[in-house]
């Protein structure tokens, strides 16, 4: 009968000690969670403090970019500068970009023998390469804003105007790279680009103006999403006045339907 009872202790002891292990082995699951809990906490701060170094480095490069933009503009187009020039002055500078460009025939060496023909054959010579660079310089451009590399293709069309800044083309450059900051939401840098070039036409400062009805049209379009009315109506009228059957006169009269104007 002795047996029994100390069968009976022997199994209540052995019941005992998992349970006395069950604590310990809650507390250390309990330490190892919290740690890992404050590792994750600091890993979310470092990159949150990563995150808020990005963004500021991303400032500074659009700021930076935008700096740049506006040299070039002031540097290839004008725009910028806080006093226009005179029509004397503006002439004057037209002038010297001839000269510098095409010497007059007093500066062509002529030869000693034979006909005036050959220096005119050779200057025809030296002038149709440019045209050909031109045509392809605004091909390129033109492609990049086709696929929308628009940054590339604002590069390519500002580069083309310093180049040629009397081509035929030059006008359809300043009026690509207008849309180009449309298309990117800085209407006013747009507005300041179809400004300029209606301002280079009306002076007769380009050789070709076709784009001229499509800038006073996106004028017209810019003050219609400012609420500028009075503004908006302006260009309407001189558009329809002046290029009543143009493509953009066009668009305008349906622009004004659209509105219920």
């Amino acid at each position: 009968m002795r047996i029994i009872p100390f069968l009976a202790t022997v199994a209540l002891l052995a019941a005992c000690a998992p349970v006395s292990q069950k604590p310990d082995r809650v507390a250390e699951m309990e330490i190892k969670l919290t740690r890992l809990e404050q590792k994750q906490e600091d890993i979310e701060k470092d990159v949150e403090r990563t995150n808020e170094r990005i963004d500021r480095l991303t400032e500074l490069i659009s700021e930076l970019r935008l700096e740049i933009e506006r040299l070039k503009l002031k540097l290839i187009t004008g725009v910028g500068d806080e006093t226009p020039k005179a029509g004397k002055a503006d002439k004057g500078e037209k002038g010297v970009a001839y000269t510098e460009k095409l010497p007059t025939t007093e500066k062509i060496p002529l030869p000693a023998t034979g006909s005036l023909k050959e220096p005119q054959e050779k200057a025809e010579e030296e002038k149709e390469p440019e045209v050909e660079d031109a045509e392809t310089a605004y091909k390129k451009a033109i492609e990049l804003y086709s696929v929308k590399k628009l940054y590339e293709a604002r590069d390519a069309f500002l580069n083309f105007i310093k180049k040629f800044p009397e081509n035929k083309y030059t006008d359809n450059a300043f009026f690509w790279i207008g849309k180009i900051y449309q298309e990117l939401g800085d209407l006013k840098r747009a507005e300041e680009i179809y400004k300029s070039l209606v301002d280079k036409c009306e002076r007769g400062r380009l050789p070709d103006c076709n784009k001229l009805p499509d800038a006073y049209f996106q004028l017209m379009r810019i003050n219609v999403d400012r609420g500028n009315v009075e503004e908006a109506n302006r260009y309407y009228s001189i558009l329809i006045d002046r290029f009543p059957t143009s493509d953009a006169a066009v668009r305008a009269r349906e622009q004004k339907v659209l509105l219920g104007e």
